[in-house]
């Protein structure tokens, strides 16, 4: 029984300090979300290179949800939908390799979006091989949050 719980405990512990997905994204776009559930958790990352494609989308109650939209809408970093044409492709390409994981988004008509491209300089602007894109639906409450490794 001792050697079976000395097994588990690294487990337990690594569990234990693995980030929520509220948390990563929180860090990732600077916001203090507000308490939610989260509706989508897919990620495809791994290997040894860690490339993948990764999406989480959280949805928060009409009050909470609303206050979130007051933020974004009076934050500089955070743009009006529709999407640039560049951020549209990304996210396109990245729905369509999600697709066969179960993902079934649909970029809202209202809202907002904000846009990071982490690609390593030197390589082509055209197509970004590192970013992360969110896009808040404020009718519908819902945080969505994109990442593309590659």
């Amino acid at each position: 029984m001792l050697k079976q719980l000395l097994f588990l405990l690294p487990v337990l512990l690594l569990a234990s300090c693995a980030a929520s997905p509220v948390k990563e994204v929180s860090q990732v776009l600077e916001l203090s979300l507000p308490e939610g559930d989260v509706v989508v958790d897919l990620d495809t990352h791994g290997g040894f290179h860690g490339d993948g494609e990764s999406c989480v989308v959280l949805a928060f109650a009409p009050e909470t949800g609303e206050a979130l939209a007051v933020e974004l809408a009076g934050r500089s970093n955070w743009q009006d939908l529709p999407m640039e044409e560049a951020a549209a492709s990304v996210l396109g390409s990245i729905c369509s390799l999600l697709e066969n994981d179960g993902l079934d988004y649909t970029v809202p008509s209202r809202g907002w979006y904000w846009y990071l491209d982490r690609s390593p300089e030197g390589y082509s602007l055209d197509v970004p091989h590192n970013c992360t894109i969110a896009i808040y639906d404020p009718q519908g409450c819902q945080l969505a949050y994109f990442e593309l490794d590659c």
